[in-house]
């Protein structure tokens, strides 16, 4: 009975010791944007706009570089407006609908769906905040 306790403890060891070396996964995207904490609300009955489906809204003070807030028809989408190709105040995403475009490279994103790249050179999305309606108010936070 000692030696089945003595080899349940060492596998146990053995296992809270992989663990423990193992790296934790992560849920977030490394962005080149640099991180800036974010907490706003935005009264919805003040900003009509973003209760039409598709109409970029945008805030500037916010987030690294301003933000734009769309609604998709099901939720709301707040992406920071510096490119993360080029990261610089000088090129802010512009909305043409529901494509916002990078004045300097020329990066095109989808701003209905995760800010994903449709076309240019970079690589990675636009940054993304959480978005959460309660109410009549929008909260966008990080």
């Amino acid at each position: 009975m000692n030696g089945i306790k003595r080899s349940v403890r060492k596998l146990f060891f053995l296992l809270l010791l992989i663990l423990s070396i193992t790296p934790a996964c992560k849920d977030d995207f490394d962005s080149a944007i640099p991180y800036v904490n974010v907490n706003y609300s935005v009264n919805l009955v003040n900003y009509n706009a973003l209760n039409t489906v598709g109409f970029p809204v945008f805030f500037y003070g916010v987030g690294y570089g301003g933000i734009v807030v769309i609604n998709n028809g099901v939720s709301f989408y707040a992406y920071d407006v510096t490119c993360p190709y080029e990261v610089d105040f000088q090129c802010r995403i512009e909305a043409d609908g529901v494509i916002g475009t990078c004045p300097c490279c020329s990066t095109q994103y989808n701003l209905l769906d995760g800010g994903y790249v449709i076309s240019g050179p970079s690589a990675e999305p636009l940054k993304q905040y959480r978005a959460s309606l309660s109410a009549n108010r929008l909260y966008i936070t990080n």
